[in-house]
């Protein structure tokens, strides 16, 4: 008996499309997520992904054009909300997301839900990406399914938006199951990044000025100007600060450090290669400190915004524990001393899950109605950056 005809498929196509994803993206810092995380569905031609922008963030400048940069299928909004999709997918419950006439699944965008929620103002007394401002229009819960990088963060959802409760799954996350995979390669990341013997010390910062640039914009300047040759230095900016400010602009506030130096990484999936390569690294309250300290980097804060993070969370707790840097010091000394957090696998335990994608695999697939495919899940290697 012939197989049934798959249920997207189009007429100009080739592949067998059966199953139709809508990434949705309002920043690049959920375009570099939602990367991350697609690879779950690798080597399977019935499903096929297509992205939108959703209208509204500060932070979507020239986001389309990087889009198409990444060779991806693009979709306006007005094509996206319909019924062209099956499931859709939101590193951010931010944005029309109930204009969509599918299934919305929201995941974190960063290592779990570790900060307030920004307002124009400040923060809100509510964590970000867990609240009912986010979360709800008009009395509906809008995502279907609500991704959870850890089991804590129930309590959270619990407090700030309690009808979504119900449809939390706790998945981990896909992004640190790939840095741990990338590990047993670190030599491959460090040979890419030109590094050699050399000890890497990967400066990292979010965004907002509490953070390392922007409380410290000066310390990679002052990092290649006082360390040896046997140093690299590389810099990993927020994709926020990207789209604010703009590469020309960036790369002149950086002028004396890139001439000396630096290796500044890009804004989009390069960052990751980086921290596995890294020696050190001196970061601030943004994800990559989580990610570092987790894998057991040694790590020092050269700042810290901690009324923009969620008491009591993972975050608060690095941000308790990790050394600071002073910068007024001998900078060499303080990197040469650095060592690991202390007990920074109670931490990597309190923030994530174990078979982060083979879950989040298996919880897209019964959101599409499509069996699993054959072949396992495992978190692939992230990819290498060279610099140019």
């Amino acid at each position: 008996m012939p197989s049934a005809e798959p249920q997207r498929a189009e007429r100009w196509d080739t592949a067998p499309v059966e199953r139709r994803v809508l990434g949705v993206v309002r920043t690049l810092t959920a375009l570099d997520r939602l990367l991350d995380v697609l690879p779950v569905l690798a080597d399977d031609m019935r499903v096929e992904t297509r992205f939108a922008v959703a209208a509204g963030s500060e932070f979507a400048a020239n986001l389309t054009d990087q889009l198409h940069r990444t060779q991806a299928r693009v979709a306006d909004w007005e094509q996206a909300i319909g019924k062209d999709f099956d499931l859709a997918i939101s590193p951010s419950g931010n944005g029309p997301l109930h204009e969509l006439e599918m299934p919305v699944l929201t995941l974190p965008h960063g290592a779990g839900h570790h900060k307030l929620r920004a307002t124009e103002s400040g923060v809100a007394e509510e964590v970000s990406g867990l609240s009912a401002a986010q979360l709800m229009h008009e009395g509906r819960v809008v995502p279907a399914v609500v991704g959870l990088s850890h089991p804590s963060q129930l309590i959270a959802l619990r407090r700030d938006c309690p009808a979504a409760a119900p449809r939390a799954e706790v998945i981990g996350d896909p992004c640190f199951a790939r840095l741990q995979a990338s590990l047993p390669m670190r030599e491959q990341y460090r040979a890419a990044l030109g590094t050699g013997r050399r000890k890497l010390v990967v400066l990292a910062s979010t965004w907002g000025p509490h953070s390392l640039f922007g409380r410290q914009g000066g310390l990679a300047r002052d990092l290649v100007a006082a360390l040896p040759a046997d140093y690299q230095v590389a810099l990993v900016l927020h994709p926020n600060i990207w789209s604010r400010h703009e590469g020309l602009q960036i790369r002149t506030w950086l002028q004396a450090a890139l001439r000396d130096g630096l290796v500044l990484v890009p804004r989009l999936r390069k960052w990751q290669a980086a921290l596995v390569a890294a020696d050190v690294v001196i970061s601030d309250h943004g994800s990559l400190s989580c990610y570092a300290a987790a894998l057991g980097k040694p790590l020092l804060l050269a700042a810290f915004g901690t009324g923009e993070v969620v008491p009591g969370s993972p975050m608060a707790l690095l941000g308790e524990r990790a050394k600071r840097l002073d910068t007024t010091g001998d900078l060499r000394a303080q990197i040469d001393s650095a060592r690991p957090v202390p007990d920074h696998q109670q931490l990597a335990d309190l923030a994530f899950q174990d078979r982060a994608c083979e879950r989040l695999r298996g919880l897209i697939y019964r959101q599409l109605d499509l069996p699993e495919p054959p072949w396992p899940a495992p978190a692939a290697p992230v990819d290498l950056f060279s610099p140019g």
